[in-house]
């Protein structure tokens, strides 16, 4: 007697009717059971309920961007990391396509649906399944602002902060640098393994995502080395691609009050 073939399940996650209503029967023609959502909150909840096989995610989403959806949907939902596709027009956001690269997310054209669809869901389900992506949080192992205040001189009020987060044989160096009468932070770092003779990481994917979600994106250069600027929020993390499937997370301290990055005076 043959077994019953379990039918696949598919997350569709897209603002617009049109899109869903497509993709569903699309899906159904290829045999999955198809699942909609038209928010993000409403396909978190179908997430727990229904736990769908793969995803598939249209980033226009209202009241915020596409490259902010995908490191959203990234991030809330790990279990779905590399069984999930994500719509793309013909002119795609650079910010987006700078995070699907980083992510390694396929992308399927809207444009070509029909024709890209099947092949891309059936790859991606029926393929043999890779190692999942694991994530490492970084322990802050170093904080200037700690030491100084250790040694008494918390008035200093230092325009610079130095960090060094390490998880394993990898190190993060950074340093935050306020710019005068402004809310923005310059960030400089650099990422190397203390394993390997050749210290450097070069094209080393770092994703920094904040309170409100993704802030922006910036590769390592030869000597495993960035820069990038942004202004204070809460919750500020830097996502690091080490290597295929394995990121490092590094959460920065809070930026406020006496560690002298955007600082008030009090009289």
């Amino acid at each position: 007697m043959e077994s019953e073939q379990i039918q696949r399940k598919v997350l569709m996650i897209s603002a617009n009717p049109l899109v869903r209503n497509t993709v569903r029967v699309l899906l159904r023609s290829m045999g999955y059971q198809c699942l909609t959502a038209s928010s993000l909150k409403e396909a978190l909840s179908l997430l727990e309920q229904q736990k769908p096989d793969a995803a598939i995610l249209d980033p226009q989403l209202p009241d915020s961007t596409p490259a902010r959806v995908v490191a959203a949907f990234h991030k809330r939902v790990p279990d779905l990391r590399g069984r999930s596709l994500v719509l793309v027009g013909e002119e795609a956001d650079p910010d987006l396509l700078h995070v699907l690269d980083a992510y390694s997310i396929p992308r399927v054209q809207q444009e070509a649906l029909f024709r890209e669809l099947w092949p891309s869901l059936d790859s991606l389900l029926l393929r043999v399944v890779s190692p999942p992506q694991v994530t490492r949080a970084a322990p802050l192992v170093f904080d200037s602002v700690t030491q100084l205040s250790l040694a008494g001189a918390r008035s200093a009020l230092p325009l610079s902060r130095q960090l060094r987060y390490e998880s394993g044989t990898l190190v993060a160096d950074l340093l935050l640098e306020e710019q005068r009468d402004s809310q923005r932070i310059t960030l400089t770092g650099q990422v190397f393994d203390t394993a390997k003779r050749e210290l450097q990481l070069r094209d080393v994917p770092i994703v920094i995502q904040g309170q409100r979600g993704f802030i922006g994106m910036v590769k390592t250069n030869e000597w495993g080395e960035f820069q990038f600027e942004f202004e204070v929020e809460p919750n500020i993390t830097l996502e690091i691609g080490t290597r295929k499937n394995f990121w490092v997370s590094v959460g920065l301290p809070h930026l406020n009050g006496v560690t002298g990055l955007n600082r008030t005076t009090n009289a």
